[in-house]
């Protein structure tokens, strides 16, 4: 299941009252929500080390934000460097 513009926002919007604006803007700039499959949620991030990060430190944020917006469980949130997001050439 891929997230409608509206959840994406939705969950962005919470992600910044729970992680604080200063701490969004580093961290999540273009962060998309790829997919919702079963109870694993896959999330672009910039890059490695934004990923590192938020794995280490906020990926049950992310998580209560998806669950929230989405009405379903996440169990598990996996955060990918964007650059794996592009088909390659």
């Amino acid at each position: 299941m891929q997230p409608t513009h509206e959840q994406q926002l939705g969950i962005e919007a919470m992600l910044n009252n729970l992680l604080g604006a200063w701490e969004y803007d580093r961290l999540c700039l273009g962060m998309k929500v790829a997919e919702m499959n079963e109870d694993i949620l896959c999330v672009f991030v910039s890059n490695e080390r934004c990923a590192a990060e938020i794995e280490a430190g906020h990926a049950d944020d992310f998580a209560a934000a998806a669950e929230y917006i989405l009405k379903r469980p996440v169990r598990r949130v996996n955060f990918v460097p964007s650059y794996f997001s592009s088909p390659l050439s």
